[in-house]
């Protein structure tokens, strides 16, 4: 019988023992939850906005959140239940930024990417230069970035400046004056843009220049135009210009590597058609989660039949022995028909107690007039009654006559 117990109770245990790592596989869904892009430690280069993504399993609702300098803690896009989740801010000053998942009714991060922008400004436009006695007159357009801190402006024939913001533009518009280094000759000047990195640096743009002459009139924006061709180099107007009829005044550069035949071409670039195939690899972890908690279901559906088995073959074995305490038990009926029982015995004994007294009176009149001596009498009626003993009475003392009370 412990035998069969103790298998039993194993044999419940082992479902549910085996329910823990099966139902502990939630947790490990939540390594999937992570942010995708931009991905962590990045250098943005170029751009004027970015696109979040990122992807999460079991949650009720999940924000996608990113944090930088000019747009503070700004909320993207949220989700419930699981999925991919994405959204657009802009990147208009340069720094660091942080892109988060945070559980809408928790608080809590669950993922985030920190990067880092990092973007030239662009070089100024409507560089001009003129000359105006000593001074060269230098203007330009102000940038769009929100972060510009000034311009840095170099040349020939001229001296350098550098300047902030507000000292060289109001407004849209830039100016500045360079003392000249030469009384006659060209000059240029070149413009760059000064921008904050967002970390204690500075980001230079590309140049934009502007010449002019010392004792002439008038600017040249963008450097010197070239010298066109003039005379007989000149193809008449029914010519066509192309590359491949070797009459045009323009010499384009070869892309046909070193050492190769006239007429080489390069080959046609060809498409991978086996390319490897990415794994959607939570959706292989769900269908492996469903597999776990059907054959935990199944062990508990066994379980349940083992112990119903075993509970009848208990009883079966109970009701061979005659003596056991599962037999007697079986002979007398559920609880409440014993706790009856016992009631009614109770009733009968007090019932059989209560006229004791009574009987015993009027035995003892029928003794004195008929019999000397009677043996005892047992009242009732199994092992419930009561017995009493009738006493002889005494020869020289005649026997009492008991009063009933009216």
């Amino acid at each position: 019988m412990t035998i069969i117990r103790r298998i039993g109770a194993v044999a419940l245990a082992a479902p549910l023992a085996m329910s823990f790592p099966v139902l502990g596989a939630l947790p490990a869904q939540a390594a999937t939850t992570s942010v995708i892009t931009p991905a962590d430690g990045a250098v943005i280069t170029s751009g004027s906005q970015l696109t979040a993504k990122a992807h999460f399993d079991f949650a009720i609702t999940m924000q996608l959140r990113v944090s930088g300098p000019g747009i503070g803690d700004t909320f993207l896009a949220e989700k419930g239940f699981s999925g991919d989740i994405s959204g657009t801010f802009p990147i208009s000053r340069n720094g660091r930024y942080k892109v988060a998942l945070k559980g809408k009714q928790t608080g809590n991060i669950y993922d985030s990417n920190t990067f880092t922008v990092r973007i030239a400004p662009a070089a100024p436009t409507g560089v001009s230069a003129s000359v105006s006695g000593s001074k060269l007159a230098v203007k330009w357009n102000r940038g769009l970035e929100d972060d510009l801190t000034g311009y840095a402006l170099s040349g020939s024939g001229v001296k350098s400046r550098s300047g902030s913001l507000g000292s060289l533009c109001q407004g849209t518009s830039c100016s500045t004056t360079l003392s000249l280094t030469r009384s006659s000759g060209a000059v240029s000047v070149g413009v760059r843009a000064r921008r904050s990195t967002g970390t204690g640096g500075s980001l230079y743009s590309s140049t934009s220049s502007a010449t002019s002459a010392v004792g002439g009139s008038g600017s040249l924006p963008g450097g010197s135009a070239p010298s066109l061709p003039s005379g007989s180099d000149v193809p008449s107007a029914g010519t066509p210009l192309t590359p491949f009829n070797n009459e045009s005044p323009v010499t384009l550069p070869s892309v046909q590597p070193d050492g190769a035949t006239p007429g080489f071409t390069y080959p046609a670039p060809q498409i991978a058609t086996d390319s490897p195939k990415a794994q959607n690899v939570a959706a292989t972890d769900r269908l492996q989660w469903g597999k776990s908690v059907g054959i935990a279901m199944i062990l508990l559906i066994v379980a349940a039949h083992l112990g119903t088995w075993t509970r009848r073959l208990r009883v079966a074995q109970a009701g061979t022995s005659s003596n056991g305490m599962a037999a007697r038990l079986a002979r007398s009926g559920t609880g409440r028909k014993r706790v009856s029982k016992t009631r009614d015995h109770i009733a009968r004994a007090e019932a059989l107690a209560k006229t004791a007294p009574v009987l015993s009176a009027a035995a003892s009149r029928s003794a004195s007039k008929s019999k000397p001596a009677r043996r005892p009498a047992t009242l009732g009626n199994g092992s419930g009654g009561v017995k009493v003993d009738i006493a002889k009475p005494s020869p020289n003392k005649k026997p009492k006559r008991s009063h009933r009370r009216k």
